[in-house]
């Protein structure tokens, strides 16, 4: 047994149960994705995103296809040839299950010869390749025989493709395992396949026991041409089936045994029954008394083998579907690479003080029409000029003036220095000094040094909390959007712009909040110019705990240029639910810019009020070091001046 933390508002209780597959990349795995208010269930968008965008991805590796994973609508899960929809209530005791269930039906999608299905009635393509095969030799099969035919060719499809991608992908058997342990492996099925249910020589009772023939519990004895059908599947070769016709010649094979077997029992029924009975002694009778299923285990087993044949079908309910405006929020959280990144606030690791913090890595235009406690999204949807107090302002425009006007200071970092040394012993050889080898002078090459300016990244981090409203926040997206708009204007500078601050999402829980709304290498400047006007503040000041939460990111998205990490902030960090009762957000702040020192990202920290005196400027002090600096960041000359220093500072370590 492995012990995994659920973590549940303040209480943070430790739940234990068996080892599951998602335990290895779940980190302190919480899969209860809604969450009381007022005492009415909410859904957590941001877990079922990021839920939703992994099993997409599991999916999409293991058929090597990218193959759409969605949330069910109505109240069934199915693969249409296209898509695979899951149902949206995914708990801790069926999440394996729903990952497998997933995987099984992506890999459908890729292996599966759908065009064999060609109708399933009579006169059908699907019922000539039936008949083609002698399943129908008499041409009298009616509509309910080609549906058996097709129930056959399903279970027989799954344990085809089931035993490829469980040999070929052995990462994911433990998922395979649980979808077995849901739909096959029940404890009513175990009873049921020992007991005398489901002995009589019919359809019903064949299906079941076929349907079955996985559980290790299976009897081959229990129908008389069972054994036939044993022979004929061959499950420990199945591997030999390599496609879909394959699997569907088996399939008609075994119909033709059971079909035979039936129709020839049909008009004996009875009587068998009666020879059955007055056959067995009685301790044998005394025996399967004992084995009979209750009427309350009847009634399990008769909802069991309904889910069996629904996933037969590729029809298994799913439980949970989403209204239409939750369904377009998780979308739009999913297309924008929303994900829910852990932090420890223990001053000693415990994971019992993990808090979640939610990183926006893409602002699009959905996400932004969706999320009213981030952004002024209901101007947005209509169209609106915003005039919210809590926004840029006319920040945005301001920005792009000035960047221009540092853009074209810029510029000298496109001119590049060429210094040609010639008459050199080696080199490449100098064609004008060619004529002077025949005078024994072998000083005839050349070599050409071209000095270039090295690349930088720019993360520009922006404080996005309430007290930043106004003519802060407006001098800070000012600054930031003059940065970007210079740098679109020269080349080897990568600018990204975040902006951070607390949000419960709709939810009774207050989460750190990060958002990417720009990054020059994706992005054009129409972006900032058609949604920055849009932007707002919200909740409280995170600071260490939003930089820790993209730390990785920007390192990667570095890609080993020169890091430059701007932060623009107004006053000392809060705390958010959940953090560790020992938490001080100024020397937590004050650790993390020590880590991106050291893995060699350059921080430069401007206090967006300007004023170098109070408790709020020493506390910035405490945080950021020598990187603090307290300039008017609406002043052209002090932005370039600060970010110049910086580059020469890098320049000499080089």
């Amino acid at each position: 047994m492995k012990k995994i933390r659920i973590r549940k508002a303040l209480a943070n209780p430790v739940k234990t149960y068996e080892e599951s597959a998602s335990s290895y990349w779940f980190d302190d795995i919480d899969t209860d994705f809604t969450y009381e208010v007022n005492n009415k269930k909410q859904v957590d968008y941001t877990k079922l995103a990021s839920a939703q965008r992994a099993i997409g991805n599991f999916v999409n590796i293991v058929t090597g296809k990218q193959i759409p994973v969605h949330f069910q609508n109505n109240d069934q899960s199915y693969t249409d040839g296209r898509s695979v929809t899951i149902g949206s209530k995914i708990e801790d005791k069926n999440f394996d299950a729903t990952v497998g269930l997933a995987l099984h039906e992506g890999s459908h999608i890729a292996f599966t010869n759908f065009k064999l299905l060609d109708g399933c009635y009579i006169g059908s393509g699907f019922h000539s390749y039936i008949a083609m095969r002698g399943g129908d030799p008499d041409m009298n099969m009616v509509e309910s025989d080609i549906m058996q035919v097709k129930d056959l060719f399903n279970w027989i499809e799954d344990r085809r493709i089931d035993y490829h991608v469980y040999t070929n992908a052995p990462g994911y058997r433990k998922y395979y395992e649980s979808m077995y342990a849901k739909y096959f492996n029940s404890a009513i099925v175990d009873k049921a396949l020992q007991s005398e249910e489901k002995t009589d020589e019919d359809w019903d009772s064949y299906m079941f026991r076929i349907i079955n023939l996985t559980n290790p519990n299976r009897k081959i004895d229990a129908l008389e041409v069972l054994p036939a059908v044993w022979k004929t599947i061959d499950l420990k070769n199945i591997s030999r089936l390599k496609t879909s016709e394959d699997a569907l010649n088996v399939a008609i094979e075994v119909y033709k045994i059971v079909s035979k077997q039936v129709k020839g029992s049909a008009s004996k029924q009875q009587q068998d029954k009666s020879n059955k009975t007055s056959s067995k002694s009685q301790s044998e009778t005394s025996s399967n008394d004992n084995n009979k299923l209750s009427n309350r285990q009847q009634e399990r087993l008769k909802k069991q083998i309904q889910k069996q044949k629904e996933f037969v079908n590729g029809k298994p309910k799913k439980v949970g579907k989403l209204s239409k405006k939750d369904n377009a929020i998780v979308k739009s959280l999913k297309e924008s690479g929303t994900e829910s990144n852990p932090i420890n606030t223990g001053k000693f690791g415990a994971h019992m003080y993990n808090v979640d913090a939610i990183v926006i890595k893409k602002m699009t235009h959905s996400v932004m029409c969706h999320m009213e406690s981030i952004f002024d999204s209901r101007n947005l949807l209509e169209d609106r000029e915003p005039r919210s107090y809590y926004g840029p302002g006319d920040g945005v425009q301001e920005g792009i003036i000035l960047g221009k006007q540092l853009g074209k200071k810029l510029q000298l970092r496109n001119e590049e220095k060429s210094l040609k040394s010639t008459r050199l012993n080696t080199g490449k050889i100098d064609r004008r000094l060619i004529s002077q080898l025949g005078f024994q002078n072998a000083n005839v090459f050349h070599r050409i040094v071209t000095d270039r300016y090295k690349n930088f990244f720019i993360h520009i981090s922006i404080d996005a909390s309430g007290s930043m409203g106004g003519r802060r926040f407006r001098n800070a997206i000012k600054s930031a959007v003059a940065i970007a708009q210079a740098a679109s204007m020269t080349t080897g500078i990568r600018v990204q712009i975040s902006l951070r601050g607390t949000s419960n999402l709709e939810g009774n829980v207050e989460k750190t909040v990060t958002v990417y709304a720009y990054d020059s290498a994706v992005d054009k400047m129409s972006k900032i110019k058609k949604y920055f006007p849009y932007l707002q503040t919200f909740g409280c000041t995170p600071e260490g705990l939003s930089f820790k939460s993209i730390l990785p990111y920007i390192k990667a998205d570095a890609k080993g240029d020169e890091c430059i990490f701007i932060n623009y902030s107004d006053g000392a960090p809060s705390s958010v639910t959940g953090c560790a009762y020992t938490y001080n957000g100024i020397d937590f702040t004050r650790k993390v810019i020590n880590e991106m020192k050291e893995i060699g990202i350059n921080v430069l920290s401007y206090f967006i009020d300007g004023r170098s005196e109070g408790w709020s400027a020493d506390a910035f002090r405490r945080m950021y070091g020598n990187n603090a600096e307290f300039i008017d960041t609406s002043n052209l000359t002090q932005i370039s001046k600060s970010i110049n220093k910086k580059f020469l500072e890098i320049s000499e370590t080089i």
